[in-house]
């Protein structure tokens, strides 16, 4: 049983198969709205992550691709067993018991999946994995591993019992089977702790908070590392966060819960819109500042952002940005929110799509920019975050 939401659909997956459920239903509380149901998989799926078009899946030897437009399902087996994916904007990692993998998301092929030669270099057997934009967390039996995306192995930490890894803006988040959850930051150094009770079976991060499913209910936790709020119930299989609710699922099928009802005084409104403007503002704001032209196109479905000869990594982008806008964390943690990116871009006129060129509009994003006070603030960090970008 697992859960995974995006900004239109929740997805489930149990008894061999991935079905999608109307968003907008289940917030409601209306029937039921079944979207389509994929043919049944060999194998049944231990994860499930998101992509932009795709949902992607493990479960043993089995690599799964489901399309989010109609369930159509493609596979293919690996000589491995397979424990943890994570999903970028570029790539796919995928984690064995003593390997770590990389695939290409427009490659969907066993023939295409490059073995880190890392691999060799850690403890096994890995246990989980997460990355932030340019670094990979793997987690063994007694040590965890910083990794560049180059495959080197930047540095590690004596840290035993780490049964999941989860990424925030200032690192990874570990969750060990002793009952307790650590934040730390991009060097792997504590800066906080939380505990918790019951055996653990799926954590999300986003916008400040850690969600925490066990067996004896959902947990929240703040950046501090306390817990800020529960669900008790021993009766849920799965749940998945969204902007402003969580889903979570029994036997007996789905519950929705609103963030402002669990967290009170804790909860912060997402807005995909607000998300939407920050990041073309930004761009906008780099631009005039250092007297450069910021071209936008669509290339593979996204933002291709090119200064001169240099292009500006959207994956980096997003990420780095959730350091002063946290909202934005949401475009890194979960790329099925990409497409609201341009949705709500083009429906509120913040940018202009003709074909795949993609226009600013300075007029409306120059009003942004003096009403939200933060990048007044953060305007030289700003600037040179989006720089920082460039590759």
């Amino acid at each position: 049983m697992y859960l995974l939401c995006d900004e239109k659909r929740v997805y489930v997956h149990t008894d061999y198969r991935v079905e999608a459920y109307d968003k907008e239903a289940l917030v409601k509380g209306e029937k039921m709205k079944l979207l389509w149901r994929s043919e049944k998989l060999s194998k049944n799926l231990g994860k499930l992550v998101n992509a932009k078009d795709h949902l992607y899946g493990i479960g043993a030897d089995l690599v799964a691709k489901i399309s989010k437009v109609d369930g159509t399902v493609e596979t293919f087996t690996l000589p491995e067993d397979l424990i943890d994916l994570f999903c970028t904007y570029s790539g796919i990692y995928l984690l064995g018991k003593t390997g770590l993998f990389r695939m290409p998301l427009e490659r969907f092929s066993p023939a295409e999946i490059k073995r880190s030669p890392v691999s060799h270099l850690m403890e096994k057997p890995f246990s989980c994995l997460c990355a932030s934009d340019d670094s990979i967390y793997v987690a063994s039996r007694s040590q965890i591993y910083r990794i560049d995306k180059e495959g080197g192995k930047v540095n590690e930490k004596a840290l035993t019992e780490v049964c999941m890894m989860l990424i925030s803006e200032e690192g990874p988040i570990a969750i060990r089977k002793d009952g307790k959850i650590l934040n730390m930051d991009e060097n792997m150094e504590v800066l906080s702790t939380g505990e918790f009770d019951g055996e653990p079976i799926k954590a999300e991060y986003n916008v400040h908070h850690t969600f925490l499913l066990t067996s004896t209910g959902l947990h929240i936790f703040g950046k501090t590392g306390g817990r800020i709020a529960h669900i008790s119930d021993s009766k849920y299989l799965s749940f998945s966060e969204g902007l402003n609710h969580v889903y979570l699922y029994k036997e007996n099928g789905f519950e929705v819960a609103s963030k402002a009802d669990i967290l009170g005084d804790n909860y912060q409104k997402v807005d995909l819109a607000t998300v939407s403007a920050i990041v073309f503002t930004s761009l906008m704001l780099f631009e005039r500042e250092k007297g450069v032209k910021v071209n936008i196109r669509e290339k593979y479905g996204l933002l291709d952002i090119r200064v001169g000869d240099k292009s500006i990594q959207v994956e980096k982008l997003f990420f780095r940005l959730s350091k002063y806008f946290p909202e934005v964390f949401i475009l890194f943690s979960n790329s099925g929110y990409y497409e609201s990116l341009m949705e709500f871009g083009q429906r509120f006129e913040l940018i202009k799509k003709e074909e795949r060129s993609i226009t600013l509009n300075r007029d409306l994003l120059d009003h942004l920019l003096r009403k939200h006070s933060a990048f007044e603030a953060f305007r030289e960090d700003i600037i040179h975050l989006v720089s920082s970008c460039l590759a």
